[in-house]
């Protein structure tokens, strides 16, 4: 197992510069975020944790965020959402999208816009590079969304959200991303390529 990575809860310019210094690290091989609807998020090479801006309340009205990960050539890509709760009542201002590619040739994967939906599949790229865009309009209600990435060869992908309890079987392990936000907003998995648990 390798080694686990925590931000603490210092003194606030310490806790800045460190998960700064954090999201540096990890956000090797990938462009990053750009938007105002961006939330915690870890974009490490082989996994890693995406979510909106203001999880687990109500994201903001009239926010964008545009995450680009880019994992190694050869490698695809799947996610695994633990909330997706958007409100739908304009599906063209409400919604996050999934793209196969970056850039003006993408092509896209999947659209969700629901409030309290549950999505159990893995969704998965056909290449090494994905957009994951979330837009949020004008609502009332709706927390945005909490996801997980990593490269394919991890079947046993799991979400943040998971625990013990959430599997029906003893399971001797499973594949944490890296990045995990803990209940205290705390940044925490092993960078830069999640881990055993």
């Amino acid at each position: 197992m390798g080694r686990a990575v925590m931000v603490g809860r210092g003194p606030t310019g310490a806790r800045v510069l460190v998960l700064s210094v954090l999201i540096v690290l990890t956000a090797e091989g990938c462009r990053g975020q750009k938007g105002d609807g961006c939330g915690p998020s870890v974009l490490g090479p082989s996994s890693g944790t995406l979510s909106s801006l203001g999880y687990p309340r109500t994201s903001p009205n009239n926010a964008v965020c545009e995450w680009e990960i880019t994992v190694p050539r050869g490698k695809r890509i799947q996610f695994r959402f633990a909330l997706l709760d958007i409100q739908d009542s304009d599906c063209q201002v409400n919604y996050i999208r999934l793209y196969d590619g970056i850039g003006p040739e993408r092509t896209e994967i999947v659209k969700y816009c629901s409030l309290g939906q549950n999505v159990d599949e893995l969704v998965e790229s056909s290449g090494n590079q994905v957009t994951v865009q979330f837009m949020s309009g004008m609502h009332r209600t709706g927390r945005g969304f909490y996801l997980s990435y990593s490269t394919t060869e991890h079947s046993d992908l799991i979400t943040c959200l998971d625990k013990g309890s959430d599997f029906p079987e003893a399971e001797f392990s499973k594949y944490c991303p890296a990045g995990c936000l803990t209940s205290t907003e705390e940044i925490s998995g092993t960078v830069p390529n999640g881990y055993r648990e």
